[in-house]
């Protein structure tokens, strides 16, 4: 039976001083445009709520799951998952992953790139035997097509 891995990440959680210095900037910024703005509580109310969005990977908890198909991703209502064979290439870092659909570095990276904090190394190592397998496989499909 194949491994399933979840975890959960929220990095306000364990940088707390950020996350009080982001709400105090957050809610200094509303103040601002509500002055500049001749005190129009809309525009106030937009940009905190422009702000919160922008930081939401901060502020609120994303789920992921990795186990033999692919590898998934749940925030604030809004699921994505990959199969492990739509990866081509893995960097790995301290403490994430960035898999690329590309085989070799590229600028859309910054763009189709999918960055996924890990847990331990543990599950770390479980994405890239994952990848490594599927890559593995998917080569070995392109030269029975070529042969044929």
């Amino acid at each position: 039976m194949m491994e399933k891995f979840s975890w959960s990440i929220r990095p306000a959680e364990k940088d707390k001083v950020r996350a009080i210095f982001g709400a105090i900037v957050i809610i200094l910024t509303g103040v601002v445009v509500f002055w500049a703005s001749d005190d129009n509580i809309v525009f106030g109310l937009a940009s905190v709520a422009l702000m919160v969005f922008a930081s939401s990977k901060f502020y609120f908890t994303t789920y992921y799951y990795a186990d033999g198909i692919g590898i998934g991703e749940k925030f604030l209502g809004f699921q994505r998952t990959r199969k492990w064979h739509e990866f081509k290439r893995i960097t790995k870092g301290e403490k994430a992953v960035s898999l690329s659909p590309f085989e070799r570095p590229r600028r859309l990276d910054n763009y189709r790139a999918w960055f996924v904090p890990v847990p331990d190394e543990r599950t770390k190592s479980f994405i890239v035997e994952m990848i490594e397998r599927a890559n593995d496989q998917s080569d070995s499909e392109n030269a029975l097509e070529s042969v044929e």
